[in-house]
């Protein structure tokens, strides 16, 4: 009764064995094609002048295939169909020019082969140096996928960070605190509203060199994730940063402190204050709150300043108009702010009836005065255009000297420069020519507040924004020649309806040669 069965399943074994063995030798071939199979067709783009990786160069076929290149200035193309072929490459990136053809064309034909490699000569327009990208995925996506090596420990994700908004970054010992704002992650769309933070060494303490990168170590949480640096437990809020600063404490301890602001969404704001880091907990605990109508308190970036035998954190919006004693209780209280106004003190700022300040003799009277609105330059422009100033008449009167025109500075930074002896500024124009919010400017100034008349060009972008950009003093190279500054670059606020894969809504970090004789008309006297 038995071999019915037996040889029914015998049957069934010699049908099915040889799929079997066909499937399996098949896969085994395909796994050794796919260990064998050439690399991608590389092209990387390069400064004419430096022979450095590019970063943020678009190359484009002439059916729209555009591909970006990634940190190191590469791109791995191995498009089915294209490979063997002889493709054109248009090539287009911020502050960077291709020499045209006969024809007007910038960009140049290649003929695509496996595992071959090209190379393309960019002329850079912009006088800073396009480095690298700090925040978020894939720095090196197109290197990786060429085999080539890396520099950088986490060179494709770190922390799950897909995307970072604003840096501000204090020295702490032999490490550096990085903060960012809101944080976007891998696995949905809502990230880290709680403001996150990083670790590094310092260069000459282990750390990387600043012109090949930055060894963040993000705070993480369980998942491993970027953790927020506030406890954010209230729904639907998010809180934000500004003025990060360092100070000793009643005991002689140096801690990190900043304004932080709780607000609803991206709306309303729902309670201020000051936090001061903990670092062994990793988080900002909030010490105080100030009332909502407190009209001075730290924003924008830091830094320290003695003027008339008094220590003063001075605050930069870019212009450093606003100061508070660097003592311990003083930071706390809003009553010792003082900003650099031409407002009666007192008062708050009113576009229809402002308390103007003037001597008898009708001149606009600027001081240093508590509890008084700043009157910075996007303010000053108000009451112009509202007829309540003569042009020419308010304190800010900033140039770009090579055009002329009047430039309307938004954010930036203030640092002492040990080359140059003086006081320097990096920040954007809001309301430029080729981007509502991403040229980048360069100034220098003797004193502080200073007058900041002078501007000049640095960084442009084409219908795309870069703001906030900050100057890391603690990178700085050759006695303060070579300066670095990070930025965030995003479509927000721009033309631009589509994001650039990979970079958008993340850090950018550039270098400034400071002996650059295109920069003299801003240094010299």
């Amino acid at each position: 009764m038995f071999k019915p069965l037996i040889r029914g399943i015998l049957a069934g074994v010699a049908f099915f064995l040889p799929l079997f063995c066909f499937a399996w030798v098949a896969a085994d071939d395909l796994s050794n094609a796919n260990t064998e199979s050439p690399r991608p067709f590389g092209i990387q783009v390069i400064d004419a002048e430096t022979g450095r990786g590019v970063p943020l160069i678009e190359l484009r076929t002439t059916n729209g295939i555009c591909l970006v290149t990634d940190n190191a200035g590469w791109i791995a193309f191995d498009e089915p169909g294209l490979v063997g072929q002889r493709v054109f490459f248009s090539v287009e990136g911020h502050g960077y020019e291709f020499p045209p053809d006969g024809f007007g064309m910038h960009g140049r034909a290649l003929v695509v082969q496996a595992g071959q490699t090209s190379q393309l000569k960019v002329k850079r327009i912009n006088i800073a140096e396009r480095l690298y990208r700090i925040t978020g995925q894939g720095q090196f996506h197109h290197s990786q996928r060429l085999e080539m090596p890396s520099p950088w420990r986490y060179a494709n994700l770190n922390a799950q960070v897909m995307g970072q908004d604003s840096t501000q970054a204090v020295v702490l010992g032999d490490r550096v605190l990085w903060t960012w704002g809101d944080t976007n992650r891998v696995s949905y769309p809502l990230g880290n509203f709680g403001s996150s933070g990083a670790w590094s060494r310092l260069p000459e303490k282990g750390g990387l060199s600043p012109s090949v990168g930055i060894d963040q170590q993000y705070i993480r949480d369980d998942a491993g994730f970027s953790r927020p640096l506030f406890h954010n437990d209230l729904k639907g809020t998010v809180v934000w940063m500004h003025g990060l600063f360092t100070l000793k404490d009643k005991h002689g301890q140096l801690k990190a402190v900043t304004h932080y602001s709780v607000r609803e969404g991206l709306g309303k704001e729902s309670a201020s204050g000051l936090a001061v880091f903990d670092e062994t907990q990793e988080r900002f605990l909030q010490v105080n709150q100030f009332p909502l109508t407190t009209k001075l308190f730290p924003r924008g970036q830091a830094f320290q300043h003695q003027e008339g035998g008094q220590e003063y954190i001075y605050f930069a919006t870019p212009y450093p108009l606003i100061r508070v004693p660097a003592n311990w209780d003083a930071i706390f209280d809003p009553k010792q702010y003082e900003a650099w106004t031409c407002l009666k003190e007192g008062s708050d700022f009113e576009v229809s009836q402002p308390a103007l300040e003037r001597t008898t003799a009708g001149k606009l009277d600027y001081a240093w005065r508590k509890d008084t609105a700043v009157v910075d330059a996007e303010r000053q422009q108000q009451l112009e255009q509202a007829g309540h100033l003569e042009p020419g008449e308010g304190w800010l009167q900033t140039r770009d000297v090579d055009h002329g025109r009047r430039v309307v500075l938004h954010r930036g930074s203030v640092r002492w420069n040990t080359y140059l002896n003086r006081w320097v500024m990096i920040a954007t124009e809001i309301g430029g020519e080729s981007s509502n919010l991403g040229e980048v400017y360069f100034l220098t100034s003797q004193t502080i507040p200073g007058r900041w008349e002078q501007a000049k060009n640095i960084v442009t972008h084409n219908k795309y924004t870069f703001y906030n950009p900050v100057h890391h003093v603690f990178l700085d190279e050759a006695g303060g020649k070579l300066i670095y500054f990070d930025g965030t670059y995003t479509k927000q606020f721009s033309r631009t309806q589509s994001p650039t894969p990979r970079y958008d809504y993340n850090t950018i970090m550039y270098r400034l040669d400071l002996s650059d004789q295109r920069l003299n008309s801003v240094i010299l006297p």
